[in-house]
């Protein structure tokens, strides 16, 4: 229920048509929110406008041609289109025309009528009521490709200021990179803050912005070449040879700068610039960039990605888990160190276990000080992905299996018939995706595939490793990755094309296998050359000093191949 049919959003410049607006729509028995009448002198403008876009049904703009200028009127339109495309009541945008300016952007296609040049106050006073009733001089909305993009994150909370950072260097602002043709900015932060998750948002809440949105996983090159592919089929361009992916990818691009309106391309997980520059847009597209690298001077703004300030990390617990305990959610927050992705899956945790945020927090805290000191990933994280995988455990045993599988491939899309051999695979599956594991992410030709967060795999891989499984396991993954991609009908004008990219897709997981299996190996060497070392002072010290020196000699020769393998370089794929 509603406080307010209609909130008014405008600049300054038409106060009178305000009035007037409110005044006809007040007569008709409609409650309109209006700063002239309703913000009171000492009132926060914020709070109030926070008041009005989430309580009111309808948002009326007095569309000028300074009103998009206007920070707080940004502010206003886009935050009531994100809570208007999640919220399960009909809500709608409506725009009266004050001055001679085309509505553009999220304002194309949305309920509009015109009140430039008309003089008549009866006309006028029907043209607003017309408008309040959502009769329309607007042409119909077009449709917009959204290519691969992930679900909505629905408890997504939290990062408006990232969110308005964007909009702007996106769509509001020249570019900072005077280098750069087209706007791109690079969402920067370490692992688990929450990169995916807000370019996620902004598709969604910017989507009527663009001509399209393409989604493309760019954890290696090759999973970026094939989403470009696929961008290049729903162009409908065919100057390419279907035989070659990466010439499709870039013919793709080439045909953005045709389009009349500008795409939205999203680099996800993007592990360095020079991986990515022979595969970006002259024109016709805005880049939105995540990665884990910290520096992309000349080749996009750079927005840097921190934790959840302490407020929004206990909302997105009591949220996530569907109740409320702000205490609780509070300890549980400050234990993981308000990093959203531990967040995520503690919450997950909660939810499907109903245990309390404050038992939560205690098993955590005693699981971070037990995490070893070289860990490559937040002592948060570790202590919520073991618990989450020792629960998905003990439901399911075959979820062992897949989950140590899982952790030696690479973190990108992973075709379910690379899990052929594994036993109870769909309760496996079933079990890993229900605490937030796994995410089903099908490919664009409709392919079955799950994703699974890299440093999910780092601690999956810790625990298969302590358990002496690594060796079996990678053996297991060396034989899925032989498995064919099931046949189907071949249809379309790329259809060699899409026969031949599923040939391709085992590639980044083999490579990934491999520098896993060298890694393991030069584990094993060192180890076996510390025992030696060992015991050469037990041998030395027991007066057998031929003996110890051979036992050093030996040392010394694993230490060697030790060395030698870790000099083997893995690039992208």
């Amino acid at each position: 229920m509603f406080s307010y049919d209609f909130f008014l959003s405008r600049r300054g410049s038409v106060g009178d048509v305000a009035r007037e607006v409110a005044d006809v729509l007040a007569e008709r028995g409609y409650k309109v929110l209006v700063q002239d009448y309703d913000f009171r002198l000492g009132d926060s403008v914020i709070d109030r406008m926070h008041d009005g876009v989430k309580n009111a049904r309808d948002l009326i703009v007095l569309l000028t041609r300074d009103y998009e200028q206007s920070a707080f009127c940004r502010k206003e339109f886009t935050s009531f289109e994100a809570q208007r495309l999640s919220s399960s009541e009909e809500r709608h945008m409506i725009i009266l025309r004050c001055d001679d300016v085309q509505p553009e952007g999220l304002f194309a296609d949305v309920i509009y009528q015109d009140l430039v040049g008309v003089q008549d106050r009866e006309e006028r006073k029907q043209r607003i009521i017309a408008a309040a009733e959502r009769q329309t001089l607007a042409a119909p909305s077009p449709t917009r490709s959204f290519l691969a993009v992930p679900p909505r994150i629905p408890c997504f909370t939290g990062r408006d200021d990232q969110l308005d950072r964007l909009d702007a260097i996106l769509t509001h602002e020249k570019p900072a990179v005077v280098t750069q043709a087209v706007g791109r900015v690079a969402v920067q932060g370490m692992g688990g803050v929450g990169k995916t998750s807000l370019a996620i948002e902004y598709a969604y809440r910017y989507r009527n912005l663009y001509a399209g949105v393409c989604w493309c996983p760019a954890e290696t090159r090759a999973s970026l070449i094939d989403a470009l592919a696929g961008l290049g089929v729903a162009l409908g361009q065919s100057r390419a040879d279907q035989s070659d992916p990466e010439k499709v990818a870039k013919e793709a691009l080439a045909c953005l700068a045709l389009q009349r309106a500008p795409w939205l391309l999203v680099y996800d997980n993007v592990a360095s610039p020079s991986e990515i520059v022979e595969l970006l847009p002259s024109a016709g597209a805005r880049v939105l960039i995540t990665s884990r690298f910290f520096d992309w001077t000349g080749l996009a703004d750079e927005v840097g990605l921190a934790t959840l300030v302490p407020d929004e990390a206990a909302a997105f617990l009591q949220s996530r888990a569907g109740r409320e305990d702000a205490t609780g959610a509070r300890a549980l927050a400050g234990a993981l160190g308000y990093l959203p992705l531990a967040l995520d899956h503690a919450a997950a945790y909660c939810k499907r276990t109903q245990m309390d945020f404050a038992e939560y927090a205690a098993k955590a805290t005693n699981l971070i000080s037990t995490v070893p000191r070289d860990a490559t990933y937040p002592q948060s994280i570790a202590a919520t992905f073991d618990l989450a995988i020792s629960e998905v455990e003990a439901r399911c045993s075959a979820a062992e299996l897949m989950v140590g599988f899982l952790s030696y491939c690479a973190p990108v899309r992973i075709p379910i018939y690379f899990l052929q051999t594994l036993p109870d695979k769909e309760e496996a599956i079933a079990a890993l995706a229900e605490l937030s594991l796994i995410r089903h992410d099908p490919f664009q030709d409709g392919t079955p595939a799950v994703t699974i967060h890299r440093l999910v795999q780092a601690v999956a891989r810790r625990r298969t490793e302590a358990k002496g499984a690594a060796e079996t396991t990678m053996e297991r993954v060396k034989e899925g990755l032989s498995m064919l991609p099931p046949p189907r009908e071949r249809v379309g004008l790329f259809g060699a094309l899409r026969d031949i990219i599923p040939h391709l897709r085992p590639l980044p997981h083999q490579r990934v296998l491999w520098r896993y299996q060298f890694e393991h190996l030069t584990k094993k060497f060192t180890d076996n050359a510390d025992k030696l070392d060992h015991a050469a002072e037990k041998l030395g010290a027991a007066g057998h000093p031929d003996k110890a020196k051979t036992a050093r000699e030996k040392a010394a020769e694993l230490r060697e191949k030790a060395a030698r393998l870790s000099k083997i370089k893995f690039g992208s794929s």
